[in-house]
């Protein structure tokens, strides 16, 4: 018995030597490959806030022979984030709503002209209700109010109806004035009540002789002068005129 225990043990250890003679086969690799990320190279759209500046007229009004008058704009505009802006408003004439929400400016065209009506008068033009209208690269809108702008005036103007003319015989030089007249709102026109003659003189333009003209803008006015001088003849800018004048190139 004892005899067939140590056999079983002897075989036992056998095995167990034989087992961890065996070389141990190495293990299968689990290989993982890396994949590549991306980093994003997109611009980030700035966020739009409120648009600031000012829109205002670069020139006065003057009515004549045209249905509509206008005046030159010019507007400088701030708007962070915007892609495109456009300037609105409302022109008011002698402090009355005489065109609802016109096309100012943009971002393309910073200066131009606003028109409206010759029947809304003369006397004083404003924008007003001025805002702008901002686009970011989203296309969402926002709108910011601007001041009003700088008040101009509205002049009757004479239209290149004028003429005059100057005759010397000896001594003695006669103007003859005619159609000096200024248009009115309504598209007709009114005479102004005179002119002046002027002669270049040492430097400067000097009065020779005031024309009065007659309900149909005519007049004549003769004066003396040895001398020959350059001429032109002057109608004054008031408050509701747009002065001009006409002149002679040469001596006379």
């Amino acid at each position: 018995m004892n005899r067939r225990i140590t056999q079983v043990a002897v075989a036992a250890a056998a095995a167990m030597a034989l087992s961890l003679a065996t070389p141990v086969s190495a293990q299968a690799a689990d290989s993982s490959p890396a994949k590549r990320g991306s980093v994003s190279t997109a611009v980030t759209a700035p966020v739009t806030t409120s648009a600031t500046g000012a829109v205002r007229f670069t020139s006065h009004a003057v009515l004549n022979s045209s249905s509509s008058t206008y005046a030159r704009t010019a507007v400088s505009i701030s708007a962070p984030g915007a892609v495109s802006w456009y300037v609105r408003g409302d022109v008011f004439v002698n402090g009355v709503l005489r065109v609802r929400d016109t096309s100012i400016a943009s971002h393309n065209y910073p200066t131009g002209r606003i028109y409206w009506p010759r029947a809304a008068g003369y006397g004083t033009a404003q924008l007003r209700n001025v805002r702008v209208e901002s686009y970011d690269a989203a296309n969402k809108q926002t709108v910011s109010p601007l001041p009003a702008s700088n008040v101009i005036r509205v002049r009757r103007s004479t239209g290149y109806l004028e003429s005059a003319s100057i005759v010397k015989r000896g001594s003695k030089l006669t103007i003859k004035a005619k159609n000096w007249r200024v248009y009115q709102p309504n598209g007709s026109t009114v005479r102004v009540p005179k002119i002046t003659v002027k002669r270049y003189y040492k430097g400067k333009w000097r009065n020779v002789k005031h024309v009065k003209l007659n309900r149909n803008g005519h007049g004549k006015a003769s004066w003396k002068s040895k001398k020959k001088y350059k001429y032109r003849v002057y109608l004054k800018t008031t408050s509701t005129v747009q002065g001009t004048f006409l002149y002679w190139p040469r001596k006379i």
